[in-house]
């Protein structure tokens, strides 16, 4: 499972978070119901699946990610690092 390293300069868990926050209550409640992570919107513009740091900091990632730190299986993924996919890349 890929994690981001560190929360970006907008997460949702922080203070420059880009939605509202009942929004951000909203995405918490149905992440939280479903059992699943937060996609960092940084890796999702990259056509990425990497969870927030902020949520693997303040909910584990759901069952699945606190399963996955406890076997090790935790990659943590630096924001540079994030490239886009080549449909999405501006020529």
């Amino acid at each position: 499972m890929k994690v981001m390293e560190e929360r970006c300069d907008q997460c949702l868990y922080g203070p420059n978070k880009i939605v509202s926050n009942k929004r951000r209550s909203e995405i918490i409640r149905e992440i939280t119901r479903k059992d699943c992570h937060f996609i960092c919107h940084k890796a999702s513009i990259a056509g990425q699946d990497v969870a927030c740091r902020g949520d693997f900091d303040q909910r584990g990632c759901g069952q699945l990610g606190r399963i996955m730190g406890r076997l090790g299986a935790i990659e943590f993924v630096k924001e540079e690092t994030l490239v886009r996919s080549p449909q999405e890349s501006v020529t």
